[in-house]
């Protein structure tokens, strides 16, 4: 295989990894790679175009609608196509015949699976039901109460550590709790505060197990405040489940909410310390201290050697994120005083000191460092994306169920980014959270609405058209109702999504996601246009057509040209009438989409006559002429007028002025109707 062979094959692969489908698929079929240019020249992405005999079968398996023959590729696909990476373990307990040894105490040993989590009353999190697979991935807009889960899941675990075994509450002071969700941890509580008695409002957290005879069983954390508000109580209830809870030597939870950077130097530190520190999420001070222990052989340790084990299948790991670094720790006890941590690029060879590692690469040797060496029981992960390329983001979840399923840790991770979700295999579990509460579980629902980027949003606005600016700039308009609005582009009138594809994007998922359709006017009759928006039935769906031919049509009119450049109507409607009548083939455009329309809506016969619509407009005219090429016209009319011919360009819209009312409306429609 050649070079162009391999980079032909990892374009595949890439393009395969984007979409979410097997590679295979796009070897069976004949495509080219198109880039998507816009008006300014900029490339914003490219297009995979199939060619019109491919396998409709094939077609469907990669995600194509009936006739659909495109797809869009984001600009950034092919960013870091590396044909030249090392080979990496397909395990990575499995490292010279050697196994990592569990080392958890009896009592975390007898920890059994969770099948969810329900988390009431803390921050953000008002009621959430979260079901577990071996890894559960939060999604949802900012304020969804996502990170909150993750906080009071580490809160509740860390406050059960300190009940005593034989006892069903504990009263511990802010002084000795090693994790504290908040500077102020008494207003925790969601929309109040945590007060003393048993019947006061509580931070609830419900952790849901199957025992080994596949019976449900449940241990409830309470946390209220202690009685002289200087700490919390803790309250615990579900017989036998809580014997894994109530120990302090084993971590049931680790929780990384993000690594800002390494503190200069690190000394050794006692293992009290060392435990204290991670327990509150800040590694940063500590980071070194948990590489040693790992690297190091312990008094728990049954075999010599099995530090370098470890250190090796962390190694493993994160080499199937960043798969050129390898880390290393040293520590002479006779003549060091600060532990010595180092990142080495593979390739060449060079070693620097890990505080000069980037940030992205820190946060993934923290989320591995923590689960090899602690290995908890959950994993709680916030936006470990944050500083991460998109194509290692997609590593970084491959690389995490492969842990979870080896080393017997579920994994939650919160995440913005569609690249996790995309990548993310059967084994993940999706949930979407907003206000507080759980939207749904829906995997397939999820992934589809992420991936046209309404999982925050209200309505998806899917466009005809390539060129989206003149749409954004008419949303930006309405700042309030555009937040809500996900403007998704179709590539063409053959590529809108159809009824049934519609249902169930919104009706099968149960998510409270609106659909607006966009279509160009193109000279068609108003009983035509009212027979399109009447083709879909689909509940949630809010068809619109441009009033004039086009979108460009709303920056044509006499009205707007005369708002934008202080002109009166009638010189702006003579401008209008120069630049139609510098356009050629006018009548022969106008047909053809006519002969489209008739195509569309007039299976049975029954259009009106195109040419008899073109003699009724006064054949070539401003009103006859596709609002693009009138505007590309206009350009040039009022540059020869003196006038800023940009202001065209940047589709202005002057201040007072409204273009597009009806399309407000529309919106504002699919907002208010639940």
């Amino acid at each position: 295989m050649d070079q162009s062979d391999i980079e032909a094959d990892g374009q595949i692969h890439a393009i395969a990894a984007e979409w979410g489908v097997n590679p295979d698929h796009l070897n069976d079929v004949t495509w080219e790679l198109e880039e998507i240019e816009g008006n300014d020249g900029e490339v914003y992405g490219f297009l995979v175009r199939f060619d019109e005999g491919s396998d409709a079968e094939i077609l469907k398996q990669i995600g194509l609608l009936n006739g659909v023959l495109t797809r869009e590729v984001s600009l950034n696909a092919f960013d870091e196509l590396d044909f030249d990476e090392p080979e990496i373990d397909t395990t990575i307990e499995e490292i010279s015949g050697a196994r990592l040894v569990d080392s958890r105490s009896t009592r975390a040993k007898r920890w059994t699976p969770l099948t969810g989590i329900h988390v009431r009353n803390f921050k953000a999190a008002k009621e959430a039901e979260i079901p577990l697979g071996n890894v559960t991935i939060l999604v949802g807009p900012n304020g969804s109460g996502k990170s909150s889960v993750l906080q009071a899941i580490h809160w509740a675990a860390r406050a059960a550590s300190y009940v005593l075994p034989k006892n069903q509450k504990e009263m511990i002071s802010f002084e000795r709790l090693d994790y504290i969700p908040s500077s102020d941890p008494l207003k925790t509580l969601h929309n109040g505060e945590l007060k003393t008695g048993s019947k006061s409002d509580a931070v609830e957290v419900y952790f849901k197990h199957v025992s080994d005879q596949d019976e449900k069983i449940q241990t409830t954390v309470r946390i209220r405040a202690a009685r002289n508000k200087g700490g919390i109580t803790a309250y615990m209830e579900g017989g036998s489940a809580v014997t894994p809870y109530k120990q302090r030597y084993q971590f049931i939870t680790a929780y990384i909410p993000g690594l800002a950077g390494l503190s200069e130097r690190e000394t050794i530190l006692a293992q009290p310390t060392l435990r204290r520190q991670a327990s509150s999420g800040d590694a940063g001070g500590v980071l070194r201290n948990i590489l040693y222990n790992l690297s190091t052989d312990s008094s728990d340790d049954t075999d010599p050697g099995e530090g370098q084990i470890r250190l090796k299948a962390l190694n493993r790991l994160i080499k199937r994120v960043h798969p050129n670094s390898s880390i290393d720790v040293s520590f002479d006890e006779r003549e060091d005083f600060h532990i010595s941590a180092s990142i080495t690029d593979i390739q060449n060879g060079n070693a620097r000191p890990l505080e000069t590692a980037a940030t992205g690469i820190l946060q993934v040797v923290q989320i591995f460092a923590y689960l090899i060496l602690f290995k908890p029981r959950l994993m709680l992960i916030d936006e470990p994306d944050a500083h991460l390329h998109p194509d290692k983001q997609e590593r970084l979840i491959e690389a995490l169920e492969l842990a979870s399923k080896e080393l017997e840790t579920q994994i939650i991770l919160t995440t913005h980014s569609p690249n996790i979700v995309r990548a993310a295999s059967l084994v993940s579990k999706l949930v979407w959270m907003r206000d507080g509460v759980v939207q749904t579980d829906d995997d397939e629902a999820i992934r589809r609405l992420l991936g046209w980027g309404g999982l925050d949003k209200s309505v998806l606005f899917f466009v005809e058209d390539e060129d989206d600016r003149p749409l954004r700039a008419i949303l930006r308009q309405w700042p309030s109702l555009s937040a809500q609005v996900s403007v998704c582009r179709c590539f063409g009138i053959d590529n809108l999504p159809r009824d049934k594809f519609l249902e169930g994007l919104l009706v099968d998922g149960e998510l409270k996601v609106k659909a607006a359709i966009h279509r160009d006017g193109d000279f068609m009759t108003d009983e035509e246009a009212a027979k399109w928006r009447d083709s879909f039935s689909t509940e949630g769906v809010y068809p619109w057509v441009t009033a004039g031919s086009d979108l460009e049509g709303y920056f044509c009119s006499a009205k707007y040209l005369a708002a934008l450049y202080k002109v009166s109507e009638a010189d702006a409607e003579e401008w209008r009438r120069e630049a139609a009548a510098t356009i050629g083939k006018a009548r022969d455009h106008f047909l053809e989409k006519r002969k489209k329309i008739v195509y569309a809506l007039w299976p049975d016969g029954g259009s009106p006559d195109a040419v008899g619509l073109w003699d009724a407009a006064g054949g070539k005219s401003p009103t006859t002429v596709k609002g693009k090429k009138l505007h590309k016209a206009l350009k040039q009319i009022v540059k020869t007028a003196g006038e800023n011919d940009r202001l065209l360009d940047e589709f202005a819209i002057p201040e007072g002025f409204v273009v597009a009312e009806d399309l407000k409306i529309i919106i504002e429609s699919a907002l208010t109707v639940d």
